[in-house]
């Protein structure tokens, strides 16, 4: 085993079901970090004893306590303390391949690569494992300018997660995510970006996102409708950097694709009563015009290589739900209808 110069940072907060998987997965790398730091975000439950546990049998495992603030806080706690080189996000309740800090260590090295992603799988409670969005098997895809890193995003081939990835420290050099959003990795991505010289994304699936009943992921409230702010923060960037003319058409379909996710989270999660006051809300955010300006994006890009025929299908589902949502004002207003299209979202 060779111990590295990557400082991994794993926030904490009431996960002693999946702990120690999490925490063994990173100790059994094949390239060693050199430090973990476990910010234990004021778990109620067993998590710090976990973490005190490991800290006490590994010199280079760390655990710092503080007040809950939330995910971005803890992040940033760590982010305060690295002294690798390198760095490394890991949710508690996730896992990463034994092999994943020495290959994506290696292609930085090999490359000059500021940051290095990779494949991710969605671990489900049954135990089904399924691919999330990236790269083909065998493909491999070597970023050198701003255009490229947002086409790349845009397109669903750089994701929005901080968790899939190793970057230089000098990244977060004057760097923090958002406390208090509830996105606060698709906030931070694009201000990534815009630090990066060269990024690399390679196929290999190396990070499992777990999904868990209870998360965040699997409930809604307000907010869910952070990412509307973030989309728009995301077009003000563009714009500001003379990207957005360029990259017009692949915002809008990215754009949909975030929107769709909102409606339908909010109708499998939310209570019919519910589900029609978050339709007043997605409707004083999403101005007609906006909207529109989605549903006419050209989903037929793609032979170029720019989007992956697999995203522009799912681009296409998109927009017929958004479709269907904008010409049926009536149907959220009548129980029947509503459920009725429920079931025909479900993809």
């Amino acid at each position: 085993m060779v111990k590295g110069d990557i400082s991994v940072i794993v926030p904490v907060y009431n996960v002693e079901e999946y702990l120690e998987q999490c925490l063994d997965s990173i100790l059994a790398q094949t390239y060693q970090p050199a430090e973990v730091l476990l910010i234990n975000d004021g778990s109620t439950d067993g998590s710090r004893e976990i973490c005190e546990s490991y800290a006490g049998k590994y010199d280079f495992v760390t655990l710092i306590d503080q007040e809950n603030q939330g995910q971005a806080s803890a992040r940033n706690t760590g982010l305060d303390l690295v002294s690798g080189d390198f760095i490394a996000f890991v949710d508690s309740d996730d896992y990463i391949s034994e092999h994943m800090l020495a290959t994506l260590h290696d292609k930085a090295v090999s490359t000059g690569a500021d940051m290095v992603k990779c494949g991710t799988w969605y671990h489900f409670h049954e135990d089904r494992i399924e691919k999330l969005w990236g790269i083909d098997e065998g493909e491999e895809i070597i970023l050198d300018d701003k255009l490229s890193f947002f086409r790349a995003l845009l397109n669903r081939r750089i994701m929005h997660s901080v968790c899939d990835a190793l970057y230089r420290k000098k990244l977060f050099d004057n760097l923090r995510f958002e406390v208090g959003k509830f996105q606060e990795d698709t906030l931070i991505t694009p201000q990534i970006l815009l630090a990066c010289d060269k990024i690399v994304v390679i196929p290999d699936g190396l990070y499992y996102y777990r999904q868990r009943e209870g998360s965040i992921m699997h409930m809604f409230d307000a907010r869910h409708f952070d990412i509307i702010e973030c989309n728009h923060k995301i077009r003000d960037i563009l714009i500001r950097h003379e990207l957005y003319d360029e990259l017009l058409n692949d915002f809008h379909m990215w754009f949909g694709v975030h929107l769709m996710n909102l409606i339908k989270h909010a109708a499998r999660y939310s209570s019919y009563p519910a589900f029609r006051k978050h339709v007043r809300r997605f409707h004083k955010l999403v101005p007609e015009q906006e909207l529109g300006a989605v549903l006419a994006a050209d989903t037929g890009q793609g032979e170029d290589g720019n989007s992956c025929n697999r995203y522009l299908e799912f681009v296409k589902k998109s927009k017929k739900v958004l479709g269907n949502f904008r010409q049926n004002p009536d149907l959220f207003w009548i129980k029947a209808k509503y459920n009725k299209w429920k079931k025909r979202i479900d993809f």
